[in-house]
């Protein structure tokens, strides 16, 4: 491949390479969020492009990751037959269309010790895991504080504890199943706005009115770090152990 940028991974970004590219199993497939890439794990030393945009966008992409990959140990192969499409000159379409590729894709996911489809597994058992904060790299070329986590989803079949990216486990699991939070002996439930709106209807939000079912999310919960996706949200707040008894 002719590489047309002096562009180069940092260190921390190749540590986050190690640990992503490394847990993923083979025949395992990598979408970035708007990328218009994506790519298959052919073998534990090299990744394969399956897909990419005709746009200079997703070209560039993909020569940020092969740089990535590469300085992780990987080969990165790119198809003779390699499917390239238009996308549409709507950008919301295009990235309605990227996030439903994305969403096929993710259901043909096994687990890589028995070939249990992952998208069979009970999701109300996944546990989200704070991993480290790094200093990732801005576009104005600076760094910001990031959050890694890492779900960890315990296979029905083999009990194998499989580690998936959030970004991963958003495209298996859904929105409903993404956006709660279990910790401890409490479960926060996303709420969306027509939700807020009945509970507002209701007089919950009113002046002198006592609740504690709901409650905006921050970026701890008492000493726990919460989940960066769950952060600013409006939250449902369920005692589980009510529920288990």
């Amino acid at each position: 491949m002719v590489r047309s940028m002096d562009w180069q991974p940092s260190e921390e970004l190749i540590a986050w390479g190690n640990e992503h590219f490394g847990g993923m199993p083979v025949d395992s497939t990598w979408a970035p969020d708007d990328s218009g890439v994506q790519y298959r794990k052919m073998s534990e030393t090299s990744y394969a492009l399956i897909f990419m945009l005709n746009h200079p966008l997703a070209q560039e992409h993909h020569e940020k990751f092969t740089l990535l990959m590469e300085a992780c140990g990987y080969t990165v192969e790119k198809p003779d037959g390699l499917e390239m499409v238009t996308p549409p000159i709507d950008p919301a379409a295009q990235a309605q269309m990227n996030f439903h590729a994305k969403q096929e894709l993710a259901q043909s996911w096994t687990c890589p010790e028995c070939s249990f489809p992952l998208a069979n597994n009970d999701f109300s058992k996944s546990v989200y895991e704070f991993v480290e904060t790094i200093d990732a790299e801005t576009s104005n070329g600076g760094t910001t504080p990031i959050d890694l986590w890492r779900v960890i989803l315990s296979c029905e079949s083999c009990g194998k504890d499989n580690t998936i990216d959030p970004d991963d486990f958003h495209l298996l699991a859904g929105d409903e199943e993404f956006m709660r939070w279990r910790n401890g002996d409490k479960e926060y439930i996303a709420l969306t706005r027509e939700q807020l709106k009945d509970f507002a209807d209701s007089g919950m939000f009113d002046e002198g009115y006592s609740n504690r079912t709901v409650t905006v999310m921050g970026k701890m919960r008492g000493e726990d770090r919460v989940p960066p996706w769950l952060w600013g949200i409006s939250c449902l707040v369920k005692n589980t152990i009510d529920e288990e008894e």
